[in-house]
């Protein structure tokens, strides 16, 4: 059988060659370092000859023939992804498929679409909300060309826009001026792999807080209606919080610091485009709140 040479494997050897570093290159690939050493062990073994001069644990730089591998994977990864391109690239007249939450659509989603049209007459944008689990998973899988999604901060490859500082909104519950430290949190929250609902929870087992979900919002206004209806208490950024006038839910007791959460800015394989990256810029300064 013919010797095949992995894409993913060489990218990592030439984050190494370039990063001089095995953690290094895990960070920027997103992956695990063993996970990483174990692909260029395996790489190594297919090819018959040391790729990398070490020395106590250290990467000097390619052997001489690593350098020469070094050379033709630049070439194959680039040849990868222009056929990629080639096949994913919206014909003219093709929409971009486009994924963001749902809470976008309240920011300053509408000037943000006015100034894509005025630059680019011609594209279409075909729009999709959705949880920023699902979101993630369908750029990465190619159902969608470009996403902007919520996570816990990460090393992950996708470009971080910002960091979005995180507060518990709400009012006492009718007929109660607190809820008493120990006893559950009514919970007001977006459905299961929402990054806001993610964080709260983290931050509840963290202190050992018992919750109980008391109204789970299919949308923005739906969530904040709730909220200001009393019936529990939501996580979520301090500006958008502000901006919908929730009070600061300064009366529950040993509720834990939230950390904040991350906006990332996706592109497919094969869809980094420049007009695709131009969009994905309009938006990320018109949406991010941080």
């Amino acid at each position: 059988m013919p010797t095949t040479l992995d894409i993913d494997t060489l990218r990592s050897l030439l984050a190494i060659v370039e990063l001089k570093s095995f953690s290094r290159a895990a960070q920027r690939l997103g992956r695990s370092q063993s996970a990483i050493s174990l692909q260029i062990i395996r790489l190594e073994a297919v090819v018959g000859l040391p790729l990398l001069n070490r020395a106590r644990g250290r990467v000097l730089g390619p052997t001489a023939k690593g350098a020469e591998l070094v050379a033709h994977a630049r070439e194959m990864i680039a040849l990868n992804e222009r056929a990629v391109a080639a096949m994913r690239a919206p014909h003219p007249g093709e929409p971009i498929r486009l994924g963001v939450p749902s809470d976008f659509l309240e920011r300053d989603f509408t000037s943000a679409i006015g100034e894509i049209r005025a630059r680019f007459p011609d594209a279409r944008l075909s729009l999709r909300t959705g949880l920023s689990a699902r979101l993630a998973e369908d750029v990465g899988c190619g159902r969608l060309d470009l996403a902007f999604y919520k996570r816990a901060p990460s090393n992950a490859a996708s470009a971080a826009i910002a960091f979005e500082p995180m507060a518990w909104f709400g009012k006492a519950l009718s007929g109660k001026a607190v809820v008493q430290s120990g006893a559950a949190v009514p919970l007001v929250a977006f459905a299961e792999g929402c990054a806001y609902r993610d964080e709260a929870l983290r931050g509840l087992r963290l202190v050992g807080r018992e919750w109980a979900v008391a109204c789970e919002a299919g949308s923005l206004s739906a969530l904040v209606g709730a909220v200001k209806a009393g019936l529990g208490y939501a996580a979520l950024p301090v500006r958008l919080g502000m901006r919908k006038a929730l009070r600061p839910a300064g009366d529950l007791a040993d509720l834990p610091q939230l950390n904040a959460v991350e906006l990332a800015l996706d592109i497919a394989a094969g869809c980094d485009l420049p007009v695709t990256r131009a969009i994905g810029g309009i938006i990320a300064e018109r949406c991010a709140l941080a």
